[in-house]
Parts: structure tokens; C-alpha cells; sequence
């Protein structure tokens, strides 16, 4: 009986990650609701920030901003941001499958792959959201090789701040999606995982140089 439950519990967590969805707005309100999710989180955490004397929002306290413009602004940059990152990782994950001659598309496939790394990522940002809510440290990401470096200005934190514990599962599991959901070959899903992961390494640095993105 043990043996027969822990297997139908596989095919529901298989199911659920490894299903391609019948429509394109199944996938589109996914995308939406991570997105809106991922804006609430963001609000938690520039909060925590601001409280903690760290210099956000272009140095603007949320007594200068106001309340509400505080977390409408916040909310709307949170979803809005981690929206046009799905929406540009679609679109990257589909040049890349014309380059590696990877037809036909499946593109329903790729939606889903992208949605399920995205729910391991918005899950790690209310992780670090509410950890940065309970404790003092001035820091961003608790569950990254970021807190081993003292200097959080420095290139070296930045850097090591990409080796986050539900990034990497994400990636993992957006590797195991593509090959899943759109029947690509092994090796191809993880030539593709490699090169998203690349770009939105260069794209986080250019970000942070910028001074618009956390650390």
C-alpha cells in the first residue's frame, strides 16, 4: 500500500510539472500570477531594506514616497520585471531551439518550462524576503554563497550571489521541463539551460553596475 501511494504521488508531482498545458492562457495566468507574487515579494523586501538603512529606490526613504506609492511602485517593479524576464527567456529559448535545428517548436512546452522554473524562483524570493524581514544583516539573499563575502559591493559578491540554492534547482528543473514537455534531446536542453543561465548572468551584472537591481 506504501509502495503504490509513494507512486501516485510521483505521478501528480510529474503531472503537474511535465504536462503540457491544452491552452496558451493557462500558461499566460501562471506567468501572470508568479509575476504579481513576485511584485508582493519585492514590496517585503525593499520594505525590509529601507528599514535597515540600506540605499534603495535612488536613496528615497518610504516616508518621501508615500505609503502606497511605496508599494504600488515596488509591486508594479517586482511583476513587471520578473514578466519581461519570462517573456525574454521565451523568446531566447526559442531562437535558441531554430539555431540547434529543433523543430517542430513546442512552444506550449517551452511556456510550461519556463513557468515551472519560475515557480522554484518566486518560491526562493519569499524565502529571502521573509528571512530579510527577521533578521538585522544588511543582505538581500540568504540562500546564495553571497553571505560567505564580506565586501557587498564588490564584484566577487555579485558573482557569487548567481550560486543561489532555488536558482540552480530552477535550472535544473527547466532543463528536465524542455526535454520533457518538447521531447529535445538531452544535451540540447542543457546547451539551452547553459546559455539562459549565461545571459541572465551578463544581464544581472550589467543591472547591478547600473545601480537598479539588489544585490
Amino acid at each position: 500500500m506504501e509502495i503504490n501511494s509513494e507512486l501516485k504521488n510521483t505521478n501528480k508531482f510529474a503531472q503537474f510539472f511535465f504536462k503540457t498545458p491544452k491552452k496558451y492562457g493557462e500558461s499566460l495566468l501562471y506567468l501572470l500570477s508568479l509575476s504579481l507574487i513576485a511584485g508582493a515579494e519585492t514590496t517585503l523586501l525593499l520594505y525590509s531594506t529601507t528599514q535597515k538603512g540600506m540605499n534603495v529606490l535612488n536613496g528615497s526613504s518610504i516616508s518621501e514616497m508615500g505609503p502606497m506609492n511605496f508599494i504600488i511602485s515596488t509591486i508594479a517593479m517586482g511583476s513587471l520585471g520578473l514578466l519581461f524576464t519570462f517573456i525574454v527567456q521565451i523568446l531566447i529559448v526559442y531562437l535558441l531551439y531554430l539555431v540547434l535545428k529543433e523543430k517542430p517548436v513546442n512552444i506550449k512546452g517551452i511556456f510550461q518550462a519556463v513557468v515551472n522554473a519560475g515557480m522554484l524562483i518566486v518560491l526562493g524570493s519569499g524565502v529571502n524576503a521573509l528571512v530579510a524581514l527577521s533578521v538585522n544583516a544588511k543582505e538581500t539573499t540568504f540562500t546564495s554563497l553571497a553571505l560567505l563575502v564580506k565586501e557587498k559591493n564588490s564584484f566577487l559578491h555579485t558573482f557569487v550571489a548567481e550560486f543561489e540554492l532555488f536558482y540552480i534547482a530552477s535550472l535544473i528543473l527547466f532543463s528536465f521541463s524542455l526535454e520533457k514537455l518538447t521531447f529535445i534531446k538531452r544535451k540540447n536542453a542543457v546547451i539551452i539551460t547553459i546559455t539562459v543561465a549565461l545571459i541572465s548572468f551578463v544581464f544581472h551584472i550589467m543591472t547591478v553596475a547600473s545601480g537598479t537591481y539588489l544585490k
